[in-house]
């Protein structure tokens, strides 16, 4: 009968502990698309306010890219 316990025990404990890392894993990655979602909000955030305050830095930065696309 202790052994069945004890067999129990190491079963349910494994089953535990991967439940656990199981959790943990998609936390984890629930955690880092946030991030890059914050991220990205920011960097567009900035990019907005760089575009309203400098129009014309804009404006310059499409004609360039547009001849390096015409040139290739």
């Amino acid at each position: 009968m202790d052994v069945w316990n004890l067999v129990l025990y190491v079963v349910a404990s494994l089953l535990a502990l991967k439940s656990l890392a199981s959790l943990m894993t998609h936390h984890k990655k629930v955690v880092v698309q946030q991030l890059a979602i914050e991220y990205t909000q920011e960097l567009s955030q900035s990019g907005n306010l760089a575009t309203e305050n400098n129009p014309s830095e804009q404006q310059t930065e499409r004609n360039s890219a547009d001849q390096k696309a015409s040139a290739a």
